[in-house]
């Protein structure tokens, strides 16, 4: 039995429902052949609406109640920041965390192994695409928690390393998403060529939805737990031409031996969960379930973490994570995709 806490209801919740989907997807076809060494997984998921107060309490239970034997694809900067204490007092690991937050990346953290890489590297991708294309005028929107702050904050890290300052760094109160128009147009003033948003689920649509009625229509980029497949849903063709920075292959191309898995296993059940989430959900599973291939029978925590560390640049499918060497970020993949005309991702 595995534990995780996430936002599974409220505005934020499209990319952890998809995430928690990919890895069920993983979990089901393990289980389908017997499980790993006959064990089957059972991944028990509770809802913390965002909250990390919450979030500490439902690790609390997973851990004291449940009596999980690991945490896996815990959803969110908060959710994981607030919980560290219990992972660590309690020597569990947590494998895959939906956060791209540098601060969860803190060596210290050697409990949590992370399957994706960090907003760092998706917010240098986006500014060294911007830079080679000669826009130097960028603003940053960010959602005023700590998922928001923690982009903001390895975004400032990325404007750094190219020494340009953005436009301006404008915060949104998600508790009013109605009313962002003091917001966009505090932006617009500045009359960025771009900006890159820190914001997931409705917020993203939210921000986008009042920018255009500025009259403006910079380049748009957006972090990976953005949720396309819901802003495309939302505001349709005015998703044309968005950037996403994506952590894992395409969903939707064949090109990758794991993107083909996935495909063949989300068809062949009928899921309508093909997305870059579920995607990542499917892959921190298959990382899962190898560590516990290699950790053998007699499994203890202890031999799970260590056969995790054995893992050197191991290949899921043209996917490659790499934990030697005492590393805990697996992974440093980025892509850039564009949101096309007919709403299919190019790359």
């Amino acid at each position: 039995m595995i534990g995780q806490t996430g936002v599974f209801t409220g505005p934020v919740a499209d990319p952890a429902l998809q995430y928690r989907a990919g890895a069920q997807l993983y979990f089901d076809e393990i289980n389908v052949k017997g499980g790993i060494a006959g064990r089957r997984i059972k991944l028990v998921s509770y809802d913390d609406k965002f909250d990390p107060k919450l979030a500490a309490e439902n690790t609390k239970k997973l851990l004291e109640e449940d009596k999980v034997f690991a945490l896996f694809g815990y959803i969110g900067t908060g959710a994981t920041a607030a919980s560290i204490p219990q992972i660590t007092q309690h020597r569990i690991p947590v494998i895959g965390v939906l956060s791209g937050s540098d601060g969860l990346r803190d060596p210290k953290l050697n409990l949590i192994f992370h399957t994706r890489a960090s907003y760092g590297a998706e917010t240098g991708k986006m500014v060294e695409q911007l830079t080679t294309t000669g826009v130097g005028s960028i603003a940053v929107v960010y959602q005023d928690d700590p998922f928001g702050k923690a982009g903001l904050k390895s975004a400032q890290g990325a404007f750094a390393k190219y020494k340009i300052k953005p436009v301006i760094e404008a915060p949104i109160d998600m508790g009013k998403l109605d009313a962002l128009s003091s917001t966009t147009e505090q932006i617009a003033k500045t009359r960025p060529g771009a900006i890159i948003m820190i914001t997931a689920g409705k917020a993203s649509t939210a921000f986008i939805r009042a920018y255009l009625k500025t009259g403006e229509r910079p380049q748009f980029f957006g972090v990976s737990v953005l949720s396309a497949k819901a802003l495309i849903a939302d505001i349709g063709n005015d998703a044309h031409g968005i950037v996403i920075a994506q952590v894992v292959p395409s969903p939707f191309r064949s090109s990758y031996p794991v993107s083909r898995e996935f495909i063949a296993a989300a068809k062949k059940v009928d899921s309508k969960d093909v997305t870059y989430n579920s995607l990542e959900g499917y892959i921190s599973a298959k990382v899962f379930v190898e560590a516990l291939r290699r950790a053998g029978k007699d499994l203890t925590r202890g031999k799970l973490i260590a056969s995790l560390e054995t893992m050197s640049n191991y290949d899921l499918g043209g996917f490659v994570v790499d934990y030697s060497g005492g590393k805990r970020i697996g992974s440093n993949f980025v892509d850039l995709s564009i949101i096309s005309k007919s709403g299919e991702f190019l790359h």
